[in-house]
């Protein structure tokens, strides 16, 4: 691991997302939120290309219903994905696990917020959404720019 040292500042080459001392059940979150997130991503495309070609297929039956079929299931998927999200804590509390250390949705959403700005190499998404907030805020004219 490298890292460069300023004044008051850590600067750390390794990757947020795997570290040498990765506890078990930090690999278990790791895993759950990585499944989580490319469930959705593959669900948002497959809805996004079967509907195009549900557009495109000229009302065509031969064609119609392989693109809503698809599109149902992705939809299913991630129904069953986000229930899954929700009820896997329940069930585990009833088995007498201790799932807080890995499946509470509340770690698998900041887990995948992590992942995601790591990839994108954002800092923090929560300032695009204000100035999504703020746009209320401009004049008619535009003239609080």
């Amino acid at each position: 691991m490298l890292t460069t040292q300023t004044s008051d500042l850590t600067i750390s080459t390794q990757s947020p997302l795997f570290w040498e001392a990765m506890v078990f059940w930090d690999f278990i979150l790791l895993s759950i939120s990585l499944f989580v997130l490319f469930a959705g991503i593959l669900s948002i495309v497959f809805i996004l290309w079967w509907g195009l070609l549900l557009i495109l297929s000229g009302g065509k039956d031969d064609k119609i219903k392989p693109a809503i079929n698809t599109i149902r299931y992705a939809i299913i998927g991630v129904i069953i994905t986000v229930v899954s999200i929700f009820l896997f804590p329940i069930l585990g509390r009833l088995l007498g696990l201790d799932v807080n250390k890995y499946a509470k949705p509340e770690r698998i959403f900041e887990k995948i917020e992590q992942i995601w700005n790591s990839i994108f190499e954002w800092e923090d998404i929560s300032v695009v959404w204000q100035d999504i907030d703020n746009l209320d805020t401009l004049g008619p004219d535009f003239s609080n720019l």
